[in-house]
């Protein structure tokens, strides 16, 4: 079963529209109401068409759609049209309605008819269900939106509707049955609903619902004083106490007079806030043993039709709008004899079955609860959506009908079906007070914190800014350092090798030292020899040339010593000298000889002294430059090792360099972090400075 699209029947000035949400509140069913916008609109597929929510509107952003416009169109072509008028015409225009007539036919209407006739006709066709069918109760069919509600909503009832038309309805068949000449008229209802129009379009039986509101708009505008036309009556046999259907009761006084005591087994319920209730308590009750009224008497109007949104009478006193309806009824049951007796209406009722004939005004009914796409949360769901209308526990349950659904419930299903929003429930708007209220108070404590924060990020950012400059101070230091580094230890390197190139030197002089201690020791040894031989020169005087020519010799030797002694071997040098002098004047001064000898003598003495002290100073020396090369070694080794571990020196400087170019590049994203974050805790502060002036 496909979904059937509807007939739209209201329509929404949306730039009147304040989002009150009486709408919501005067509507039945609630969820045709779609207020999850900026402006509530309607769902015309799922709406009954009741018109509460134009009655409600105090805006008038709300107003109803009729086919007034195209009726007027169709009647300036000359269309041959036949008007059927609902008895609430006379509670619209009191003492005036037959002077309406007079109106229509000078717009070119050819023949008027009465509703109220087909509402005679109406009761016998429940009657006659009732009598024949025997039903458990039988649901009237007057209304649309009735009807419309239980297609929609709840279809379980469908069999329990009157299968039988509306009195309008009745009437049009009639027209259609028993007034061929008028078969091929355009059919105008004039009708005090504006839902007609959907009980129009599902029986194909009408052209046009006209609204007499519309029609009384229409004459305002346009000046036209209906007193000004002629009374006309309409075609056809006249109704009795049935022109009164248009009233609360008005079907209970029409079959009191076919089936006297009916009123006894019947319900009579007008009103959005009685009907649709009860008929929801039915469906409950449709799978027990309880027993329904036979009858139930319903309309979706509070005062009736004669109040219906199409008459514009919703907001006038009851007292006025049924007392020219009871005045005509009154009149019309003068008519027909209402005083003369139950025979008067036998012969009155006869004249009805002349116009009632089996099966000629059945009605079926569409189930269109497809388009019902209302789904009903589960106690899962339903608590996910209290949540978001921080609704926490059963005391959070209001159920305040400010939302205008009456119930959080129903708030909470339409919100889970999307058509509203938790901004629209009170208790919502409350907590959000109370929680602005704690973030009021967090709000000044951020703004005081954010406050601080400020100044701190601010003053990292000096000391970041500081720590930049110290940290490329840092990485030029460490490159010079690098570049120094690399200078010393090329030194090192070439010192180490230096030094390399001098232990060979001192080696050698270590052995000369060794040689001129061994030539000293010799030389000391002929020292004593020397010494030794002049003691021996007074018994060898004679040999004395022959001792002197030795002794030059001698000297001579000895002064080639000296030389090889250095600085040591000068003295010895002195006497060598002095020997080969007295060698060569020991011939012509031999008579001195003695004392020569002499000075001689003492002469030895010093030097063998003088050889001893300086053997002595030459092994020292020769200690000392040991001792130097044991540490001219040492340094050596430790030049060498310098130069290898320098090497790692060198290596970890480079890392050291990079690591700072590392340092350097990550301070300087840091500084450019810290800037950013300075801005936003500056336009956190701000927004919040704004935040409070908003609130003051």
């Amino acid at each position: 079963m496909a979904k059937t699209s509807l007939t739209p029947v209201i329509k929404i000035d949306e730039e009147k529209c304040i989002n009150c949400y009486a709408c919501i509140t005067a509507c039945p069913v609630k969820f045709c109401m779609d207020g999850s916008g900026e402006k509530l609109m309607i769902n015309h597929d799922i709406c009954i068409g009741c018109g509460n929510c134009i009655v409600i509107c105090t805006h008038n952003a709300r107003s109803h759609i009729d086919d007034t416009p195209r009726f007027f169109e169709d009647l300036k072509q000359g269309k041959k049209m036949a008007a059927v008028v609902a008895p609430a015409i006379a509670a619209v225009f009191p003492d005036k309605y037959l002077n309406f007539n007079g109106w229509l036919k000078s717009m070119g209407i050819e023949v008027i008819f009465d509703v109220s006739f087909g509402a005679e006709l109406t009761v016998i066709s429940y009657l006659e269900h009732i009598k024949h069918n025997k039903p458990r109760t039988v649901i009237a069919q007057p209304c649309p939106a009735i009807v419309s509600f239980i297609q929609i909503y709840h279809p379980e009832l469908i069999p329990y509707l009157a299968p039988a038309d509306s009195p309008m309805l009745h009437t049009v068949k009639m027209i259609h049955q028993y007034y061929p000449k008028y078969k091929d008229h355009k059919i105008a209802m004039i009708s005090p609903c504006i839902a007609k129009k959907r009980e129009f379009d599902e029986t194909g039986k009408v052209d046009y619902n006209i609204t007499m509101l519309a029609l009384k708009e229409y004459m305002e505008e346009n000046g036209i004083e209906l007193s000004a036309f002629p009374k006309v009556e309409y075609t056809g046999p006249h109704a009795e106490r049935a022109v009164g259907f248009s009233s609360p009761g008005g079907l209970l006084d029409t079959a009191e007079r076919f089936l006297p005591g009916i009123r006894r087994r019947t319900h009579k319920s007008e009103g959005v806030h009685a009907i649709y209730p009860y008929l929801e308590e039915m469906v409950e009750l449709l799978d027990t043993d309880v027993e329904f009224a036979l009858l139930i008497d319903c309309l979706n109007c509070e005062k009736g039709c004669n109040g219906g949104p199409g008459t514009g009478n919703s907001k006038t006193p009851m007292a006025l709008i049924e007392n020219p309806v009871r005045k005509r009824r009154h009149k019309l049951e003068e008519y027909h004899g209402h005083q003369k007796g139950e025979w008067v209406y036998k012969k009155y009722h006869k004249v009805l079955n002349k116009y009632w004939k089996k099966n000629l005004y059945n009605r079926s009914y569409l189930d269109l609860s497809e388009n019902n796409f209302i789904k009903i949360p589960n106690d899962m769901q339903l608590t996910e959506v209290y949540k978001s209308l921080r609704k926490n526990g059963k005391e959070d349950i209001y159920d305040c009908t400010a939302c205008g659904y009456g119930s959080c419930k129903t708030m909470a299903t339409a919100i889970f079906n999307k058509l509203n929003k938790p901004s629209n429930c009170s208790h919502y708007i409350l907590a959000l007070l109370q929680e602005e209220m704690k973030v009021e108070e967090l709000l000044n404590l951020l703004t005081s914190h954010i406050s601080s924060a400020s100044e701190l990020i601010d003053g990292i950012n000096t000391i970041v800014q500081d720590l930049s400059g110290s940290i490329e101070t840092q990485s030029r230091s460490v490159e010079e350092s690098s570049k120094k580094t690399e200078v010393m230890v090329k030194s090192l390197k070439d010192t180490s090798a230096l030094s390399r190139s001098k232990q060979e030197a001192i080696k050698e002089l270590i052995d000369n030292a060794e040689m001129g201690k061994t030539s000293m020791r010799e030389t000391i040894l002929s020292v004593q020899g020397i010494s030794q031989s002049v003691d021996g020169i007074a018994s060898a005087i004679k040999i004395i040339s022959a001792i002197a020519a030795n002794t030059n010799l001698l000297s001579m030797n000895a002064a080639i010593e000296a030389a090889h002694a250095g600085d040591a071997g000068m003295g010895f040098a002195v006497v060598a000298n002095e020997i080969r002098r007295l060698s060569e004047s020991t011939r012509e001064n031999s008579r001195n000889i003695s004392q020569t000898l002499k000075s001689i003598i003492d002469g030895i003495a010093v030097t063998s002294k003088q050889s001893g002290d300086t053997d002595a100073r030459i092994t020292e020396m020769s200690r000392e430059i040991n001792d130097f090369a044991g540490t001219m070694t040492s340094l050596i080794n430790t030049f060498n090792e310098l130069s290898a571990e320098s090497n790692e020196i060198t290596a970890a400087l480079d890392s050291l360099k990079e690591q700072s170019d590392e340092v350097k590049t990550v301070y300087d994203k840091m500084l450019s972090m810290t800037k950013d974050l300075s801005n936003s805790m500056h336009e956190l502060q701000e927004i919040a400075k704004k935040k409070e002036t908003v609130r003051q």
